[in-house]
């Protein structure tokens, strides 16, 4: 009888044992991931990756071969005999820019839908986090009740439970017992633990990204309005060149309309170039015999008072009396360095309209330097020398299409001498301010910019002449 009882109270206490634990196991089942429609978006995220990728190389190689397009066009832009080539280098500006901003949308609107993904994705994680939060929480109060049914059955720890129990069958029942809940326990803690951690750790990687993301939208808009910017500033530098153009189309008809008085003004003057050239080296000629004549009978004379026994001495003391006219501008306040021993001829302004070389079946022989208000500016020896020529005739200050015939085409002029076979030549002045023979220092003032002889605008005409050659002034200046 008593060894019924005893079998009967061991099957009583074994089906506690699994009701209570079943109950336990109950609210604290283990949760699962499925990861189909967390790789699913993933990918969608890479691929858009991928693409903003792709245009952010795009844009760099366009953002290069602007800066390469800015050094050519910058490169020409005083040229007149690259006026063409200039137009070209600035229209594929304008479509590269053009390119990259298109370019720039498009990485714009992927940003954005990559944004608006990781902004789903980030709430559905926020949401799962949530349930297993919950799930956690669960669990724990689960556990809190067993804790407390088993606190009111008398047995507050596992070892309570083992030291309750009846025989050694029971011990060994029990043992078995709290070894399976204690597993769970620690599995379902552990899984949850886990799948917060990644859940967290993912929701930290979203947002780092949304705000990466955000960033770069933020960027590429501003590069998206600097573009714009820089398209319109491209645009407006296209018009002036077509400005340009359209007024070397209007120079050119007025050239074709006058082109045979021109030309003949040009030869004439050009042939009494030449003769003046010819006058200054016959005249340095004689200067040098003069000079040396005057040495050979300095020398004599001394010679004979060496043999007189003469104790005196006699010199001779003969100089050129400098006038330095007025102040000039320094090129140096306007970061102007010298090329050589000329300097520029009209400080503040370094603008070039037109260049040495053909033009229309002519050939111009000097830089046309012009600029918005360089009327009346000043015009300065580019190197000491001495005034040979100058004319001061021409009334004519204004522009016009055709010439004037005063001073060959070139208005009021001056020539300079500075030796060693070098000449420079001031055209279209309003009136030149030094005389004939006068010796000038480097950066003395000659006259004023106007717009004398055959001149279609205020500017200066600026030669270099290399024994009586006409060479080019962007190799001096």
């Amino acid at each position: 009888m008593k060894t019924g009882i005893f079998t009967m109270k061991r099957v009583l206490a074994f089906t506690i044992a699994v009701v209570a634990s079943m109950t336990m196991l109950a609210g604290g089942t283990q949760p699962v991931m499925t990861a189909q429609n967390a790789s699913a978006e993933s990918q969608a995220i890479k691929n858009n990756k991928k693409k903003i990728s792709s245009a952010k190389d795009k844009i760099s190689e366009l953002e290069q071969k602007q800066a390469d397009l800015d050094k050519q066009i910058n490169s020409t832009k005083d040229d007149i005999s690259k006026e063409e080539e200039n137009q070209k280098a600035i229209q594929e500006q304008i479509e590269t820019v053009q390119e990259t901003i298109l370019t720039l949308e498009d990485s714009i609107t992927d940003l954005e839908t990559e944004i608006a993904d990781l902004e789903e994705a980030i709430a559905k994680s926020e949401i799962k986090i949530k349930n297993k939060r919950t799930e956690i929480e669960n669990g724990v109060v689960d556990f809190k009740h067993r804790l407390r049914a088993m606190y009111v059955a008398g047995n507050s720890s596992y070892t309570d439970i083992l030291i309750g129990s009846t025989d050694f069958y029971d011990m060994l029942m029990k043992i078995e017992l709290v070894k399976r809940v204690a597993d769970h326990d620690n599995t379902m803690i552990d899984g949850l633990v886990e799948l917060k951690g990644e859940y967290e750790s993912q929701e930290a990687e979203l947002e780092a990204n949304k705000t990466e993301l955000e960033t770069n939208k933020t960027t590429l808009e501003e590069q998206k309005a600097y573009h714009t910017e820089q398209k319109k500033k491209l645009d407006d530098l296209y018009a002036k060149s077509q400005a340009v153009i359209d007024q070397l189309e209007e120079d050119k008809a007025a050239y074709e309309a006058n082109k045979e008085q021109i030309n003949k003004e040009q030869e004439d003057f050009e042939t009494q170039l030449q003769k003046l050239y010819k006058e200054q080296e016959q005249i340095k000629k004689k200067e040098e015999e003069e000079r040396k004549k005057k040495e050979e009978e300095e020398r004599k004379q001394q010679q004979q008072q060496q043999n007189n026994n003469g104790n005196s001495s006699s010199s001779n003391a003969n100089g050129n009396t400098s006038n330095s006219g007025q102040s000039s501008t320094n090129n140096g306040d306007y970061n102007y360095t010298d090329k050589s021993q000329f300097t520029w001829p009209v400080p503040g302004y370094y603008h070039i309209s037109y260049g040495v070389g053909w033009r229309w079946g002519a050939y111009h022989k000097g830089i046309d330097i012009w600029s918005p208000g360089i009327r009346g500016a000043k015009i300065c020896a580019a190197a000491e020398g001495t005034v040979i020529l100058v004319s001061n005739t021409c009334t004519h200050d204004y522009g016009k299409n055709g010439s004037c015939g005063c001073g060959g085409g070139y208005g009021n002029y001056c020539i300079i001498d500075h030796g060693n076979g070098y000449w420079t030549l001031y055209g279209h002045s309003q009136y030149m301010s030094v005389t004939q023979g006068q010796h000038v220092n480097k950066g003395d003032v000659l006259g004023i910019v106007g717009s004398t002889g055959y001149s279609t605008g205020d500017h200066l005409h600026f030669e270099v002449r290399l024994n009586g050659v006409a060479q080019n002034p962007s190799n001096y200046v």
